[in-house]
């Protein structure tokens, strides 16, 4: 892991710092060492770091130059740089300070080498050209490493600090330049597991046994007791502790933990570190002889890479990421790769293959920002821009191919007593007497979008059949039911392919923002093979999709037409409506301001105690009325577990607690799903259809036990189910999106307690995110009450297990719902913090929201940094005028009118049931899955042959 800080204080006391040591005294056998592209043309590189010129370099002193800001008092501000510290993972550092293996601390720092100069590669200048500020890769640095062995707690750790001078140049010998470095730490996470795949490689090499989770990219060496790693992590308990009590996820919120937990520093020798390091491992000093004995008999030879393995992690690595954005830092690519196979690739394998790639046009570069990362290197591949193209060709083929929704004469009718606003009564009648299959609703939060669709059902043609679709089981009930009209998932839509819908179908897909690419592309589909009309309607600036693409903002751009509803009728009070315009155009700070209530303090932990004294002191009608909103699920369990306790003090929730183990989803992509190494014992598996062949039935339970290998090598699971049979699956076999993974989890129940389901369930006829009370509970089963309709259901909770606590609600699953207040709780560092998910929590309310959170400031910072918006490759590779449907009809007006008349022919030969031999969905998706089905292909003839492929393919699109 590498942990990047921002150097602060004199040149003298930082260089004091490192040189000399602070917290325990330096032995001769932690060297220090000049390196970097500057370093080697100084003539330093390799030797020990001198004091006196470090001191000099860190005060941006350099061959007489003397760099920094100008002041207007005549000084001269420099800022003396950065501090990479690259850290060995627990086992690693009691084999090497512990065991005494030394050739475990060369291992670690040749694999710091390589991690630091990927990270070199990024380093960069900032110049004004012609008035505008360009970024300039130098690629050249010059840094003072320092390697050390105990941590602040003074347990066993091993470490580099590698100081990063402010300074880079462009050429060896050139004038310096203060250096940029926000592609360094855009790239330091990818530079963290570009050091542990090194690293394990290494170890492999000496004889070592590694054991490594995929997910994170993180291992460790087999053969270290867990219990010995446990006692020599006083600092991360510290770590993980504040973490938890500030509901910081992800390796990036924990940073702030690691730097905010940093205690007063202690005095000690390392002889005598060494000693108490023995004493305190003693317990477990037979298994840490056989370790290393094992280690040093076995084997020593360099590490033999399949190309194969390399091929399918790379494949894995672009799979992965597109899965959820269609673009993608090329160092994210890389870093999902050499996760998936820790001690079995290394950079050096990859690489070539991504560039392999790039030169086949493969990953295509884009050059204009989009989403809310930062794009040092951004790529998409082409099937994603393929597949954005076929969004505009839908789009095409929909223009003047419907018949009206409802007549004008039946729409005067209709707006005599609908009570529309004018605005919603003008989008009602560009709607219903549109000739276009596909149109748009845009419109605020809150504007009535729903009131307008019930409107069209009641105006619609007799014979119409109007469906509500929504990516949410919740949000499609909840359209449904204001509108009258049948409703149903879009999930469930797909998997049924449109069966059933035709010409007299209106499918209104509600949260429309929420759609990946994928599947907007195929309710196209299915709109342009059925003729049934096609309604998006949406928000831009609310929560997106969860997959990649941003499918509802760039249909718009890409010309659907669109009626605009700008003006939101939910919120009742001026101020609340200022809040919500201000957070609409990204003004949070007066958003913020014209809350009713802003409370700040310390930890989510301390907050969520807040919030929840506040909420207990409501009157009962109040509560029910009032929502509490979280932007992730360890909040909104955090939340949950202080609401609780307050219930049942109060006697609201009984004192008698049943203990049940629910199903807590495993968040696994569908391409995590179909790898074996994925999975971990323990796991409960449940699947969406019947797999005859294993023997698998839907919605049953099955228990991953263990693994199997079959002809040929592959690895398949032993599952078992409740009565103990045992099934054989490949998790390569069918659908990966028929799959739910999920982890056991306890949780306490009573009479009384809220909850909240977690999964639909069609069988009980519950939707997602639907809330009741418990009114009993006897052994496992209990009676609940359900909020919607007052519906009194009796469910075996040991048996149908996707529940939880229902007090806090997380924002995606309150999206398209409306309370009184909301209470809102925003700690800045969870990863879930930002401009989308803010502004769509408040705007749930109509009266009134009160926030909780560290510090405003930072969370205005924060959300002005982080939209949350997803990325486009069309707008990234900068084609969205060229794209759009006018210009695409100019140019390809030819081939659209021929399509349009095979469409035409396929309806009619499915009215009469006769199958077309080739169809329009073949020919548009046949370049999608040919490029598919070729990166494969390519992958592998490029490992076989050794070399990469000459480019000879075409880019995306003439």
């Amino acid at each position: 892991m590498i942990h990047p800080r921002r150097l602060s204080g004199s040149a003298g006391n930082i260089a004091r710092y490192y040189s000399v040591g602070d917290y325990y005294t330096k032995g001769g056998d932690e060297p220090s060492a000049w390196g970097g592209g500057i370093a080697r043309d100084m003539g330093l590189e390799g030797k020990p770091v001198d004091p006196k010129l470090f001191q000099q370099l860190l005060a941006g002193e350099v061959h007489g130059q003397q760099l920094g800001r100008h002041r207007s008092d005549g000084t001269i501000q420099h800022h003396p740089g950065w501090d990479f510290a690259v850290n060995a993972p627990k086992s690693v550092s009691i084999m090497a300070l512990v065991a005494g293996d030394d050739r475990v601390i060369a291992a670690h720092e040749k694999a710091v080498d390589v991690a630091v100069g990927y990270l070199e590669e990024h380093a960069a200048l900032r110049r004004r050209d012609s008035g505008e500020i360009v970024h300039e890769t130098t690629g050249r640095l010059i840094f003072a490493r320092f390697q050390e062995h105990a941590s602040r707690e003074l347990d066993p750790h091993l470490h580099t600090h590698v100081v990063v001078m402010n300074m880079t140049n462009g050429a060896a010998h050139g004038p310096m330049a203060s250096l940029e470095t926000r592609a360094m730490y855009v790239e330091q996470m990818t530079a963290g597991q570009v050091y542990r795949n090194e690293l394990a490689s290494g170890l492999k090499t000496l004889g070592y046994d590694i054991s490594a989770d995929p997910r994170s990219g993180r291992f460790e060496i087999t053969g270290v007791p867990a219990a010995l790693i446990e006692e020599m992590s006083q600092r991360r308990r510290q770590i993980d502790e504040h973490a938890r009590e500030h509901g910081l996820e992800g390796q990036a919120a924990r940073r702030r933990s690691f730097y905010e937990t940093r205690g007063p520093k202690e005095r000690a020798g390392l002889d005598d570190l060494r000693r108490d390091w023995t004493n305190r491992a003693a317990a477990h000093r037979a298994e840490l002889d056989l370790a290393r004995m094992r280690a040093e008999t076995g084997q020593t030879r360099p590490l033999e890479v399949d190309p194969a393995v390399a091929a399918r992690a790379m494949l894995f690595g672009v799979r992965h990421s597109e899965e959820r954005e269609a673009v993608n830092n090329k160092g994210q690519l890389l870093r999902s790769a050499l996760a998936s196979h820790v001690g079995e690739i290394r950079l050096e394998q990859v690489r070539p293959l991504i560039e392999g790639l790039e030169q086949r046009r493969q990953l295509l570069a884009t050059r204009e920002p989009t989403g809310d990362q930062l794009l040092i290197q951004g790529r998409t591949t082409r099937r994603t821009a393929r597949l954005e193209l076929r969004l505009v060709d839908q789009l095409a083929l929909a223009l003047d191919d419907a018949a009206p929704i409802a007549s004008r004469d039946r729409l005067l009718v209709t707006l005599e007593d609908a009570g529309l606003a004018p605005a919603q009564e003008q989008a009602l009648v560009d709607l219903a007497t549109s000739r276009d299959r596909v149109n748009g609703l845009h419109g605020v939060a809150g504007a009535g979008k729903s009131t307008m669709v019930k409107a069209l059902a009641e105006a619609a043609e007799p014979g119409t059949k109007m469906v509500a679709l929504a990516p949410t089981s919740s949000a499609a009930s909840n359209l449904g039911q204001v509108a009258g009209i049948e409703s149903r998932t879009v999930a469930s839509l797909l998997a049924g392919g449109g069966r059933g819908v035709g010409r007299d179908h209106v499918l209104v897909v509600d949260e429309a923002g929420q759609l990946g690419s994928r599947q907007a592309e195929r309710l196209l589909e299915i709109s342009r093979t059925s003729g049934a009309r096609l309604l998006l309607i949406g928000d831009n600036k609310q929560t997106g999709a969860i997959e990649q693409g941003k499918a509802f903002w760039l249909l718009q751009r890409l010309g659907m037409p669109t009626a605009q509803l700008t003006e939101s009728v939910r919120q009742e009070t001026r101020a609340m409506k200022a809040a919500v315009a201000q957070a609409r155009v990204g003004n949070y700070a007066d958003a913020i301001g014209a809350l009713d209530k802003v409370v700040s303090g310390e930890g989510a932990e301390a907050l969520a105690g807040n919030l929840v004294r506040e909420w207990t002191r409501l009157k009962p009608d109040n509560r029910a009325a009032t929502n509490i909103l979280v932007l992730d699920n360890s909040t909104r369990r955090l939340v949950n577990e202080r609401v609780r306790e307050v219930l049942q003090r109060e006697g609201v929730v009984a004192a008698e607690d049943t203990r049940l183990q629910i199903l807590s989803s495993a968040a696994m992509t569908e391409q995590e799903k179909r790898l074996a190494r994925f999975y971990s014992g323990g796991q409960v598996v449940t699947f969406g259809r019947d797999i005859a062949g294993a023997g698998i039935a839907r919605d049953i339970e099955y228990r991953v036990v263990g693994t199997a290998r079959v002809a040929g090598g592959r690895q398949i699971f032993r599952l078992i189910d409740a009565q103990g049979r045992e099934v054989r699956w490949d998790p390569r076999v069918g659908r990966a999106s028929q799959v739910n993974v999920f982890q056991e989890e306890a949780r306490d129940l009573s009479a009384g307690d809220r909850i909240q389901w977690r999964l639909v369930n069609r069988d009980l006829d519950l939707r997602n995110a639907e809330r009741g009370t418990v009114e009993q509970i006897e052994g496992t089963v209990a009676m609940i009450r359900w909020d919607k309709g007052e519906r009194r259901q009796e469910i075996d909770l040991g048996r149908h297990r996707t529940w939880d606590h229902g007090y806090a609600e997380t924002v995606y699953s309150a999206q398209s719902k409306t309370y009184d207040r909301v209470y809102v709780l925003a700690p800045v560092a969870s990863p879930l913090v930002n401009g989308q998910n803010f502004y769509t929590a408040i705007t749930r309310a109509r009266f009134g929201v009160k926030l909780w959170t560290e510090d405003p400031a930072r969370l205005v910072d924060r959300l002005e940094r982080r939209s949350g918006e997803k990325s486009s490759a069309t707008e990234g590779l900068g084609r969205l005028s060229r794209d759009h449907v006018d210009g695409r009809q100019v140019r390809h007006g030819e081939r659209l009118r021929s399509l349009r008349e095979e469409m035409d022919q396929e309806r009619r030969d499915r009215a009469t049931s006769r199958p077309s031999p080739q169809t329009v969905s073949s020919r548009l998706a046949t370049r999608a899955s040919e490029i598919g089905e070729a990166l494969d292909r390519l992958l592998a003839r490029a490992l076989s042959r050794g070399r990469v492929d000459r480019d000879t393919s075409r880019g995306v699109d003439r």
